[in-house]
């Protein structure tokens, strides 16, 4: 396949990391877990995180982040309930089986990040996350 630039490149990867830990999720017998649930679960905690501050973590829209929260809440996953503080507002909370899929996910994550740069020599794997994580700080928000 021939990679004509930096950001088909980019997409190539992320689409391949994608499809392989949503294989690997089912593979663990989480059936229909995707890695948009994993980021979803990355920003809330257990006091509850409202779906507008996930969405804006995950740089998406309220309505986005409502369409996943409402599959994670049918999948047992989350809670939803509304702010003590401020009843309009919706609380997103994991559940004991989202922190047991949010650890398998973390272990699908190590598998895939050491398949994907085996590769590489050790040298060039750690030049390239490196170039990485130079490239995220540079275009921070």
């Amino acid at each position: 396949e021939m990679v004509s630039s930096p950001a088909r490149a980019f997409g190539t990867l992320y689409r391949r990391f994608q499809a392989a830990a949503n294989d690997a999720y089912a593979a663990r017998g989480w059936k229909d877990a995707t890695l948009a649930h994993v980021q979803f679960l990355t920003e809330i905690n257990e006091a509850g995180t409202r779906l507008t501050d996930v969405a804006a973590a995950l740089g998406t829209t309220k309505q986005y982040a409502g369409k996943v929260a409402k599959d994670l809440e049918s999948k047992g996953l989350i809670t939803l309930g509304s702010d003590p503080d401020d009843g309009r507002v919706v609380l997103a909370r994991p559940t004991t089986r989202a922190r047991s899929f949010f650890e398998d996910a973390c272990e699908v994550r190590a598998e895939l990040e050491a398949e994907f740069l085996a590769g590489l020599s050790p040298s060039r794997a750690l030049t390239f996350v490196t170039m990485l994580e130079e490239l995220v700080a540079a275009r921070r928000r």
